[in-house]
């Protein structure tokens, strides 16, 4: 082929062709995206030798590095990132443009790509007290933070640093850590963490920060103010202390005398004195209040986003004081049937439901959910389904790495296994697998293989 029609092929000028063949100029990597595709190479092909034409000069040009970065980290091609920082860091200085390329990349959710930089700034940072170092240990806690299965020992590095983030990034590493663990069930943290975010937007607000132009959360102050009071009720609720639940909920339920309230804010202020509404219910109908179980199926219907919620309390209370809700349920057949197969990419697809709470949170919802609704399948002698339920509580409890509920869906399992099918001690296996921390020195694949 010739020069120039290779040049027409691939949409590289000839003559900019020429010298980067002949070698007097540079080769950019938009460039090199259009030679490898005219050579019918897949995307990427070359970039492990695009690695040496980015360190030619003694200095590397972050205006040319930085592009080949973003295309790695868009293609995850993460070999090739981590030569070059290999190469980058003999040089301390430029953990600068380490950080601020890794910022892009968590903007575009490049996020295998991101982790391997952010680590990359953690391990050279010289500083303790630098800001960078804790954006670096807050932005891996945050997409830690989307599966749940790695985030607990993402949380235990970041929150030395919560308090030297921008107040911004602050607030939502405590709405994070409350989160998470109120899903690992450890209530002392949970309010240690609520009662921390509670005095933050208190002291901001009387010091009016939310009037800077500066201050830009990703939500509103009464956001924040309202989920430590909405977290920390919920901890005395999941623990039967409902008289303190009560205290709690009173917080929360009427904030419109916060100041400074935009369009947003107010929004807000209606979900809380809706979500509080929905708690005094639940705690009334936990405390075995069953007069208030029609005003709360009610409730529910009228707000889709609660339905989860909701069945939950149906079933916790009539598993505790041995009745029966199969008129409620029948109701939500529906949302039933839609919980059991929920996915990421299926959600918010079923009519008008929404999910009201983000991963992992919503994910414990579900196993929670199922972990009771087996409970009152196995009281109704529905053993088939009971056993389906316990399965499905395993699975959703695996995915948060949920201790606690993985523990009970076993338990209960166990119970019942005269009642299993094959295919679902098939499923129990592979899920125990799942749960299993492989040893090198011990792989119980190998072992159950030598058993049969």
């Amino acid at each position: 082929m010739t020069l120039h029609l290779f040049a027409e092929k691939s949409g590289v000028n000839a003559g900019t062709l020429s010298g980067i063949l002949n070698g007097n100029r540079p080769i950019a990597i938009g460039q090199l995206d259009r030679i490898t595709h005219a050579m019918g190479f897949p995307e990427g092909s070359l970039y492990e030798l695009f690695v040496d034409e980015c360190f030619i000069s003694a200095a590397p040009h972050w205006r040319r590095l930085r592009p080949f970065l973003l295309r790695c980290a868009e293609l995850k091609k993460l070999d090739c990132i981590r030569e070059v920082l290999s190469r980058l860091l003999e040089d301390l200085k430029q953990v600068t443009g380490i950080f601020e390329t890794a910022e892009l990349m968590f903007e575009q959710e490049w996020y295998e790509a991101a982790v391997v930089m952010y680590e990359s700034v953690i391990e050279s940072e010289r500083s303790n007290h630098s800001e960078r170092l804790a954006i670096s240990y807050y932005r891996l806690f945050k997409i830690d933070s989307r599966d749940g299965y790695n985030s607990l020992e993402s949380a235990i590095k970041f929150i030395p640093y919560r308090h030297r983030l921008p107040v911004s990034y602050t607030l939502d590493g405590l709405i994070m850590l409350t989160e998470l663990y109120f899903v690992y069930k450890k209530w002392e943290e949970v309010e240690n963490y609520a009662n921390e975010m509670i005095d933050l937007t208190r002291a901001l607000y009387k010091n009016q920060q939310w009037q800077d132009s500066d201050f830009t959360p990703a939500r509103p102050l009464v956001y924040y103010y309202g989920r430590g009071y909405l977290y920390k009720s919920g901890s005395y609720e999941c623990r039967r202390m409902f008289e303190e639940s009560r205290r709690w909920i009173a917080e929360y339920a009427d904030l419109s005398w916060f100041e400074g309230l935009d369009e947003a804010g107010l929004l807000e202020v209606e979900r809380y004195k809706m979500f509080a509404e929905a708690n005094l219910l639940s705690v009334d109908i936990k405390d075995g209040k069953r007069s208030r179980i029609a005003e709360y199926v009610q409730f529910l219907g009228d707000n889709p986003s609660e339905i989860l919620e909701g069945l939950i309390t149906l079933l916790e209370s009539a598993n505790r004081y041995k009745f029966f809700v199969d008129e409620h349920l029948d109701k939500f057949a529906d949302e039933i049937q839609y919980y059991s197969r929920i996915n990421r990419e299926n959600r918010g697809k079923l009519g008008e439901l929404e999910v009201q709470y983000k991963e992992p949170f919503h994910t414990f919802r579900c196993s929670l959910f199922f972990q009771k609704y087996a409970i009152y399948c196995f009281r109704k002698r529905l053993l088939k389904e009971g056993v389906r339920n316990t399965l499905r509580s395993f699975k959703y409890s695996i995915k948060i790495n949920s201790k606690p509920n993985i523990v009970n869906s076993m338990v209960l399992f166990e119970f019942y296994r005269n009642y299993t099918t094959k295919e679902q001690r098939n499923a129990y296996v592979k899920y125990c697998r799942e749960v299993w921390d492989y040893e090198e020195e011990f792989n119980v694949d190998d072992y159950t293989n030598s058993l049969r």
